[in-house]
């Protein structure tokens, strides 16, 4: 009986045994959490978020504190991703410079040159050397949306632009990003054959949050204005992502993109009281429809969760801490208030939102007979000593028909312009100029000389070294004013082509003497080229 019994394990054995299991159980599954993480978020979504659901393609709003998705739409479905795709080069050149493996120091020179026509069969050729530091150009790629800064940092990290890219979807692969692939480093539209890059909006959450992880990039997504200096002069560029600019102690980036497939996009972070957001959005009309939508859905959760709106000034969070244990518990709701804004046009309406402030309004109050001051602070809900010192009384004595001031703090809304960046149209536009030039090179058919139907009189070659490329074309100094002449294509207005050849409107219309602001499609108009 004795021998039958040893053969039993004893309770502190199947105890051991059990707690081993449990502790490997609870490795295993934060290990399929980390890589998959995905397909655990939680959902918990709640209407009236977005007023406007039909003008956002696709999208989603995580709130990173609670683990939730509180708002989604497609966000399993396939989209073009425009300028994102520079997310994950940034996340690349990060890892790699905190694996010491190249630094923000390091200089890349871009040499370009230049052959100039002087007289008739004579020409000039000049070559002109720009060093940058690569954070300068990691500005660029994530403050500016610069697409060949893209292909200098790839060349910096990789052997080739080709290596970067396959390291770009190793990464999405080993992030468990199924559905995101890339095809070139900067975003724009497949060239040829090539398909454009594209995500879901789930898996643009994995990687916006994988971003987070490290500071050093998450510091230059959130720079309003990024001053970058080449060796020959400083430029400084302005965040597309305008709620940077508007708030920026509480949004920290992260990334915009826009083309015409695509659609304006954003991913961005933000955090107020200590309680983070994550908001990915794709495909909207214009920047000022994003912005605006992406800045009324954060202001509308955070003031549902009674941690006010973006702007109005510091909070400590503990009220909605207190609010958000109850929901927890089924004992309160998250019910969001719709964000009623200017609606004057079809963008312009999307173009405000609003914040609350508090301010101190004076009144005045006329003692009565038999009135104290200790009664008069009740009625009004004030401290003593305040209405003793706003009307520098020293006594407790007072007169009939005397005059009190006093001061009553009052809520206040007031409405906020969204910035937007109105250059940001052109950002990833593959049709001419550099960025033909830049999908080109990405493709790996970049040509040693480009002639630039726009100005005749200049042609363009270009050197590569180990790290260097190609730079955007630089206009040559005359002394005479020159015109060069521009096609008017189907679509074309007087703003796209002043902002296609950085020029005021009312330059090319003095130049062609134009009075009104109709073009016909076919005439050929005047370009005066700036010194």
């Amino acid at each position: 009986m004795n021998n039958s019994k040893n053969n039993f394990p004893s309770f502190n054995s199947l105890l051991t045994l059990m707690i081993c299991f449990l502790l490997q159980f609870h490795s295993a599954s934060a290990t399929n959490r980390d890589s998959l993480k995905t397909a655990y978020y939680k959902n918990e979504i709640i209407n009236g978020l977005v007023s406007d659901e039909d003008q956002i393609r696709a999208g989603l709003l995580y709130d990173v504190t609670r683990d939730q998705i509180v708002w989604d739409k497609k966000g399993d479905q396939v989209f073009p991703i425009a300028s994102l795709t520079k997310m994950m080069v940034g996340l690349l050149a990060i890892e790699d410079i905190e694996a010491g493996k190249i630094s923000m120091t390091d200089t890349i020179t871009i040499t370009e040159s230049y052959r100039k026509k002087i007289r008739r069969r004579k020409w000039a050729t000049y070559t002109v050397a720009y060093n940058y530091s690569f954070e300068d150009v990691l500005k660029m790629a994530m403050v500016a949306s610069h697409n060949q800064s893209t292909i200098w940092i790839a060349k910096h990290c990789s052997a080739s632009v080709e290596e970067f890219v396959t390291r770009m979807n190793d990464k999405a692969a080993e992030l468990g990003l199924s559905s995101t692939k890339y095809y070139n480093t900067s975003g724009l539209p497949g060239y040829g054959p090539t398909p454009d890059n594209c995500s879901t909006p789930k898996d643009l959450l994995q990687l916006g949050m994988e971003i987070t992880k490290h500071p050093l990039l998450m510091k230059i997504t959130s720079i309003p204005y990024a001053t970058v200096n080449n060796g020959k002069f400083k430029t400084t560029y302005r965040n597309h992502n305008g709620l940077v600019i508007n708030y920026n102690e509480e949004v920290d980036g992260i990334k915009t993109g826009y083309t015409k497939a695509a659609g304006f996009c954003l991913v961005s972070t933000c955090s107020r009281g200590g309680h983070k957001l994550m908001g990915v959005v794709l495909g909207c009309s214009s920047a000022i429809v994003r912005n605006g939508l992406v800045a009324s859905m954060v202001n509308n959760y955070f003031d549902a969760i009674k941690l006010g709106r973006l702007g109005e000034g510091p909070i400590d969070g503990f009220e909605s801490k207190l609010f958000l244990d109850s929901v927890d518990r089924r004992l309160a709701t998250i019910t969001p208030a719709i964000d009623t804004t200017t609606r004057v046009a079809p963008d312009l309406k999307y173009a405000f939102t609003y914040k609350t402030i508090y301010e101190k309004v004076k009144t005045t109050h006329t003692v009565k007979r038999g009135e104290n001051l200790s009664k008069i602070a009740d009625r009004y809900n004030v401290a003593l000593a305040d209405l003793k010192k706003w009307n520098r009384i020293k006594k407790n004595s007072l007169q009939s028909g005397q005059k009190l001031a006093l001061y009553k703090t009052v809520k206040k809304k007031i409405q906020i312009k969204i910035v937007i960046d109105p250059d940001e149209e052109k950002e990833d536009l593959a049709c001419d100029g550099k960025d033909l030039d830049c999908a080109k090179e990405e493709t790996g058919i970049a040509k040693n000389i480009i002639e630039l139907k726009d100005e005749p009189l200049v042609e363009r070659k270009t050197t590569i070294a180990k790290t260097t490329t190609v730079l955007a074309s630089t206009t040559v100094r005359r002394n005479k004013p020159v015109f060069i002449y521009h096609t008017v294509q189907p679509g074309d207005t007087l703003w796209r082509i002043s902002q296609r050849y950085q020029l005021n409107i009312d330059d090319i219309k003095k130049a062609n003497n134009i009075s009104g602001n109709t073009l016909k499609k076919g005439v050929k108009i005047k370009i005066p080229v700036k010194g």
